[in-house]
C-alpha cells in the first residue's frame, strides 16, 4: 500500500470536545481518548468503498435487513473510542441504536478499507475494541490485494473449557468466495474486490446475488 500521512493530536479529550471540534466536514476518530485525523483517501480506496457501499446498500434494502451506512457515521463504542468505519451495517432489530449524531454501540458488520496510515490501528487497537464491544463481523480489506486483507466472524467455542472464549475468528475465502455470517445469503467473489481492471457492473453482481 502507498504511504499516506496522518495527523494526530497528542492531547486526550472528552467526547463532548471531540464532537464539538469535528463537524460534518471533518473525518476523525477518537482512539483511546486521542483525536486522530484521517488522511485523504486514495483513488483506489474510494473506488472500492463506492463499489461496496452501492452493492451492500441495495442488497440490504432489497431484503429489508437493516441499515447500511457510509464512512461519515461515527460509532460510539466505549469511553474514549468513537470510530468512523468506511462502512457499517446495523440489523433491522437494532436500528434504534442509530441516533442523529452517531451509532450507540457496536454495529453488526464493520468494513475498514486499509491504508498505510491506518493499518496498524485497524488491525490492532480498533480490531480489539470492535471485538470487545460485540461487532459480529469485521472486514479489513487491503484495496491493493487479498494478501493483506482479513475477514473476521463471531464464533462461539464448542468447548466449555475456561480458556475457550467467544469472539472474532478469522474466516476465509473458499473456492474464491467469501460468505457473510451477518448478511443473510450474501457472498463475495474475490475478483469483485480486486479486479484486474474495472469493478464488475453492480447490476451484474446483483443478478448473481439473485437480487434482480
Amino acid at each position: 500500500m502507498k504511504a499516506l500521512p496522518s495527523v494526530e493530536t497528542v492531547e486526550r479529550m472528552s467526547e463532548e470536545a471531540f464532537f464539538r471540534l469535528c463537524g460534518e466536514d471533518v473525518k476523525a476518530e477518537l482512539i483511546e481518548g486521542v483525536m486522530v485525523m484521517a488522511a485523504p483517501a486514495s483513488y483506489t480506496h474510494e473506488r472500492l468503498q463506492g463499489f461496496l457501499l452501492s452493492l451492500l446498500r441495495i442488497y440490504v434494502e432489497h431484503f429489508g435487513l437493516g441499515e447500511m451506512l457510509g464512512s461519515r457515521t461515527p460509532v460510539r463504542l466505549q469511553e474514549g473510542h468513537i470510530y468512523e468505519p468506511d462502512l457499517l451495517f446495523v440489523a433491522h432489530q437494532r436500528v434504534d441504536t442509530i441516533e442523529e449524531q452517531y451509532v450507540e454501540g457496536a454495529p453488526d458488520l464493520v468494513v475498514e478499507i486499509l491504508s498505510a496510515s491506518s493499518v496498524a490501528r485497524d488491525r490492532g487497537t480498533k480490531r480489539e475494541v470492535y471485538e470487545r464491544n460485540g461487532v459480529k463481523e469485521l472486514w479489513l480489506i487491503d484495496p491493493y490485494g487479498p494478501a493483506g486483507s482479513q475477514f473476521f466472524q463471531w464464533a462461539v467455542p464448542l468447548s466449555r473449557r475456561r480458556e475457550a472464549q467467544e469472539g472474532l475468528r478469522e474466516a476465509s475465502f473458499i473456492g474464491g468466495i467469501y460468505r457473510s455470517a451477518v448478511l443473510s445469503r450474501f457472498w463475495l467473489r474475490e475478483e469483485w474486490l480486486w479486479p484486474k481492471e474495472a469493478f464488475p457492473p453492480i447490476l451484474e453482481v446483483l443478478r448473481q446475488l439473485e437480487v434482480i
